[in-house]
């Protein structure tokens, strides 16, 4: 960009003006976007997800020879996509692409309820009043179903189709041995079921397993009991084939594109963070891919 305009610019002057507008940016209060006066009926989508990052641990710059040094801490970035479901297309290719999305990626070490707090704000700016329904994906972490009973608790929720389908694979492997042609066969048939508005029996499967007299190795045993109470605690959120037929995702990729796009950004070779300068990166970030930059500057 320098050489465009004719003017050399340092790194040591885009470092300071990064840091500079960042903190700005952390204290910005982003109006509401205006609406449109006849807006059409719209459902909205929010995905959740966590991506690792990398920080300069307490040793950065110890000595090669040092022992036991912690030169490098990673840490979590809890992330989120919004959008509108109407507002998804499909390429040539049948691959889905959604021209206009929000994201909130939160700096490392953000409580859960700060994360939800944020999310929840974005969306409220994006129509979560107003959207007629609203649907939450997300994998299985524990904190992440905490989150949306406090903050979406009305919200259409339901588990990423991906890690339901290795926790099946992981009672399958369990039960029949890994790589196995009846463990292939036993998992596949259930995840037909599951995908095809046979949840309810999937679960009963699962549990007649804990039913069954069959004595099996105490760590087999263990796996399907972890399993079960995993697919036994989201027994309401399996319903793949009627989301599906709403035209809503059974998958949390949006969000995994995002990790995947600010890794790209964040973590290439020889990118090691600070947390000052982590955080304001990636507060603008997030400013420009959500087209609220200008507020920044005005």
């Amino acid at each position: 960009m320098a050489v465009r305009w004719g003017s050399p610019v340092s790194d040591d002057l885009v470092h300071q003006h990064v840091q500079q507008r960042g903190r700005a940016a952390l204290e910005l209060e982003l109006p509401p976007p205006s609406q449109t006066v006849c807006e059409p009926e719209f459902s909205l989508v929010i995905m959740m997800d966590g991506w690792m990052a990398r920080e300069r641990g307490p040793d950065w710059g110890a000595w090669a020879r040092r022992k036991k040094a912690e030169r490098v801490k990673w840490y979590e970035i809890k992330s989120a996509v919004i959008y509108r479901l109407e507002q998804q297309v499909k390429k040539e290719g049948g691959r889905g692409f959604l021209p206009e999305k929000y994201i909130v990626p939160c700096p490392p070490e953000t409580a859960p309820v700060d994360f939800g707090a944020a999310v929840q704000a974005e969306a409220r700016r994006r129509g979560l009043g107003r959207a007629r329904y609203v649907y939450l994906v997300m994998d299985g972490a524990v904190w992440l179903w905490d989150l949306a009973e406090d903050r979406f608790a009305s919200a259409i929720k339901t588990l990423d189709f991906h890690h339901a389908s290795q926790h099946l694979w992981a009672v399958g492997h369990a039960l029949h041995g890994e790589g196995t042609d009846q463990a292939k066969e036993w998992v596949e048939k259930l995840l037909h079921d599951l995908r095809h508005g046979q949840e309810a029996r999937v679960v009963k499967r699962l549990e007649q397993l804990l039913e069954s007299p069959t004595q099996r190795p105490a760590e087999v045993q263990k796996v399907v009991e972890g399993e079960v109470n995993y697919f036994e605690n989201h027994r309401d959120h399996l319903h793949y084939q009627a989301v599906a037929k709403a035209g809503a995702p059974i998958g949390s990729g949006a969000a995994e594109s995002l990790g995947s796009q600010l890794q790209d950004r964040l973590r290439g070779c020889g990118r090691f963070w600070e947390r000052p300068g982590i955080t304001h990166l990636l507060r603008l970030i997030v400013l420009v891919r959500n087209q609220d930059d200008c507020h920044l500057w005005n």
